[in-house]
């Protein structure tokens, strides 16, 4: 009677597994094909973006040999057209190039623009502050000592990774303007940051042997000890 017993219960368990395989099939198979069609589409996604980015480098490889070459207005063109439509990280190096053309062909104010551009396209802080740097950098002889102050601000903050460049910009057009106090300080600064490359380091001490010995402090006649004594 057991063995009548197993299959009856077997005979159930069977058809509530059909009952149950047919309620659900539909969404089994919305789940399968959801499942095949992602790894599908990932793998597909690979593949476009890996063609993307060799497409990417090869127009920008070509670009650059232009440059090399010193065909300054074939390589201009090109990376203009390169920018438009190349990924974000790419568009922003043609941009940097196209900025160091500008520069190289006298037309500064263009290439600050282009640095600006790259540097808001650039994710990696790096990078990001390399152009910005060197947007400044392009027309730091057009600018006075406050817009310059202004532009640098954020890239002399601790660790970041032009900090002495900007310090040792800010200090030069200090001394430019006259503003030996401003200058001796950012130099004095430079001078004594062992972190500073070795160059800025020499440059800093060299610009305070120029200026000299800070001045004494003089005090006024009236706080003066002696004259309070002589007073007396």
């Amino acid at each position: 009677m057991s063995d009548v017993f197993n299959e009856v219960d077997e005979e159930l368990r069977r058809d509530k597994a059909q009952e149950l395989f047919t309620r659900f099939r539909p969404l089994i198979i919305i789940a399968t094909l959801a499942i095949v069609l992602g790894v599908s589409g990932y793998k597909g996604w690979q593949w476009y973006d890996a063609q993307q980015k060799a497409q990417a480098a090869e127009h920008y490889t070509a670009a650059a040999n232009l440059l090399k070459a010193g065909d300054f207005t074939g390589a201009e063109k090109a990376f203009e057209v390169f920018a438009a439509d190349a990924p974000r990280g790419y568009a922003a190096l043609a941009k940097m190039e196209l900025a160091s053309i500008k520069a190289q062909t006298g037309r500064n104010a263009e290439a600050a623009q282009f640095y600006m551009q790259a540097a808001d396209q650039f994710t990696d802080p790096l990078y990001k502050d390399l152009a910005t740097l060197r947007a400044v950098m392009v027309v730091a002889d057009d600018l006075s000592l406050v817009d310059l102050d202004a532009r640098l601000a954020l890239l002399t903050g601790p660790g970041r990774p032009f900090r002495f460049t900007a310090r040792e910009l800010l200090a030069a057009k200090a001394f430019e303007e006259g503003d030996i106090t401003r200058a001796r300080e950012d130099y004095t600064y430079l001078s004594l940051a062992l972190d500073a490359p070795a160059g800025a380091r020499t440059r800093a001490s060299q610009a305070l042997s120029l200026m000299g010995p800070e001045p004494e402090l003089t005090l006024p006649a009236d706080t003066d000890p002696s004259s309070k004594e002589a007073a007396q």
